[in-house]
């Protein structure tokens, strides 16, 4: 997949406080995958060519050339899409990185996430939808996560709505939780929360391997390319670039100060 992209602003949606954008790019719509990160910028000549504003693809369509991404107004980094007209035009950078990989054995899939990265989770649910049975559980302030109807109705969905910290209260209030079951387990996480999913997943399960639980960390990306290393975390494999080496990672494989 090519690493820029030339896009235009297709349409915009209000979901409560959320903006669901939805832009032209046909070239990236062929092969964006779920845990890719694009960053945008605006095409509009004289603008300082290294302010990239980062967000997780929520979604791409190729029969008719679309991503989308999902707008947090309270982001200051982001607010600026959502004053834009359609038909503008827009820079993309797609670092090539990791993206989820699901086993071909896998039959259950438990989602759960909160912050900028969730909408990689919306993705993935709606590419697999049909092939597993999924289950998503969201956490976030009132207004600020993705209505229920963008995904399809085989969907499980779980939300709680009295912030991002109550997302593994609700993940383990009933004994019964996917997370002692599922096949295998995608997050999207800030790094201040990987430290604490990584103790729930070991307190829970009875076992716990590699493969079991990857993550999307959210974060900025300053350059991309991996030039900069400002978005360096540490792993079992050393220091690693979330955008060259993730920013999908193995839970298992990150080092966390427990």
């Amino acid at each position: 997949m090519h690493l820029y992209h030339t896009a235009t602003i297709h349409t915009y949606r209000q979901f409560e406080q959320l903006i669901w954008l939805s832009v032209k790019a046909a070239s990236l719509a062929r092969h964006a995958q779920p845990g890719q990160v694009a960053l945008v910028r605006h095409s509009q000549p004289g603008l300082d060519p290294l302010l990239w504003t980062t967000l997780f693809l929520a979604g791409a369509d190729p029969a008719t050339g679309t991503v989308e991404f999902l707008i947090d107004p309270r982001d200051p980094a982001v607010i600026w899409l959502s004053d834009l007209s359609p038909g503008t035009a827009l820079d993309l950078c797609v670092p090539g990185g990791k993206h989820f990989s699901l086993k071909p054995t896998t039959q259950t899939l438990l989602l759960a996430g909160t912050g900028a990265a969730l909408p990689a989770l919306l993705f993935l649910a709606r590419q697999q939808a049909g092939r597993q049975n999924i289950a998503l559980f969201m956490a976030g302030d009132t207004g600020f996560l993705p209505p229920p109807f963008l995904l399809p109705p085989t969907v499980e969905i779980q939300i709680s709505q009295a912030g991002e910290a109550t997302l593994f209260d609700l993940l383990t209030s009933s004994p019964q939780s996917p997370l002692r079951w599922a096949d295998q387990i995608g997050l999207a996480l800030p790094p201040t929360m990987l430290a604490l999913a990584a103790n729930v997943i070991r307190s829970t399960r009875l076992r716990w391997q590699p493969g079991l639980a990857q993550v999307v960390v959210a974060g900025s990306l300053p350059c991309g390319i991996g030039v900069c290393r400002a978005c360096q975390i540490e792993t079992r494999h050393g220091w690693q670039r979330r955008c060259v080496e993730g920013p999908v990672f193995d839970l298992y494989d990150l080092r966390l100060s427990l």
